[in-house]
């Protein structure tokens, strides 16, 4: 067989080629890379460029370490990345937010002590400084009061002559605030004789019990009516709820004790000025009595009603004829 025609090399009955040695090969590579464009020897894209390209810098190559399995050193190498690695716990972070917790927590325990020593304090102040202001305030009232009585007497009655009940009693002219008449009630102790002062107002009320100005004077036919703190400010009132139907209440004026006995007790709005009229209860009736009306909050250590004491004059004694028998025991 003539030489490079086909067949040669084959053993006869063969249709099989004989195997390529490792040189055969590599020419063959080395011929379709110079049919390519003669690529032999060049290392990569930018040989062949000239050059990287300056629109498109290379990617700095990632460290492969870290990498979950899925994305190994080799395939790391061969995208040109790494995977992201779970953030690392910041025990700096961690201590700043434990700390800020602490001082919360520090700050609103404070700040409850604080109010409940406030509270505390108020309590305090309300139920006991009060009382002692009160006291001191009603000394120096009575001492007034006591000290006008003397130069205001009036003449004693002719003998056999009692007092006129319709006749206005001899009270000194007063201004509010000022004491008008000592009260004394003898279920709650002869050691109870408040003095009763002009107006309802908080200033007034904080000096003692007080008048409901433009009602009925002490001993005078209408309506006498007198308001009283019941918890604080001396507490004239706080036993008012005790009184029974029939007891006495005597007021004391300049010249006279009147005594009152209670017919009533009644629980009501605290916005029922009805108890205050010449009549009570009775808008424009004309009055006929001599009464007398005691209010003050309800229940105990709240404003939500008024506890309100009915009483009208039972007896009228001047002075001159000493302390009626309620005062005295006999």
């Amino acid at each position: 067989m003539a030489a490079g025609t086909p067949g040669e090399g084959k053993e006869p009955g063969s249709s099989l080629s004989a195997p390529a040695s490792p040189a055969d090969l590599a020419g063959a590579d080395r011929g379709e890379v110079d049919a390519r464009g003669e690529l032999d020897g060049l290392d990569s894209l930018d040989d062949l460029m000239g050059g990287p390209d300056p629109r498109n810098p290379p990617v700095a190559a990632v460290p492969a370490q870290g990498l979950a399995p899925a994305y190994g050193p080799a395939r790391a190498r061969g995208r040109g990345y790494a995977a992201p690695e779970l953030p690392a716990a910041d025990p700096l972070r961690d201590r700043t937010v434990r700390s800020l917790g602490g001082h919360l927590a520090r700050g609103a325990g404070e700040l409850m002590i604080t109010c409940g020593v406030i509270v505390v304090l108020f309590l305090c102040y309300q139920l006991w400084i009060t009382d002692i202001f009160a006291a001191r305030t009603q000394d120096q009232i009575r001492h007034d009061l006591t000290t006008a009585w003397a130069q205001h007497a009036v003449p004693k009655p002719a003998r056999g002559g009692g007092a006129d009940p319709r006749k206005r009693p001899s009270v000194p002219p007063v201004e509010l605030g000022d004491g008008i008449a000592v009260l004394r009630v003898p279920r709650f102790g002869t050691d109870y004789a408040p003095v009763v002062v002009e107006g309802v107002s908080t200033a007034d009320l904080r000096r003692g019990p007080g008048h409901f100005p433009g009602s009925a004077m002490p001993g005078e036919i209408g309506n006498f009516v007198v308001s009283g703190h019941r918890t604080t400010y001396g507490k004239p009132f706080s036993r008012v709820d005790e009184l029974k139907v029939g007891d006495p209440i005597v007021v004391e004026v300049a010249d006279r004790y009147f005594t009152y006995r209670v017919t009533r007790s009644e629980i009501v709005d605290p916005h029922r000025l009805d108890v205050t009229y010449p009549v009570p209860g009775h808008l424009g009736e004309a009055p006929t009595k001599a009464r007398m009306t005691l209010t003050t909050c309800h229940p105990r250590f709240s404003a939500k009603s008024r506890l309100i004491v009915f009483a009208e004059l039972d007896e009228t004694r001047d002075k001159s004829d000493g302390p009626p028998p309620e005062l005295t025991g006999g």
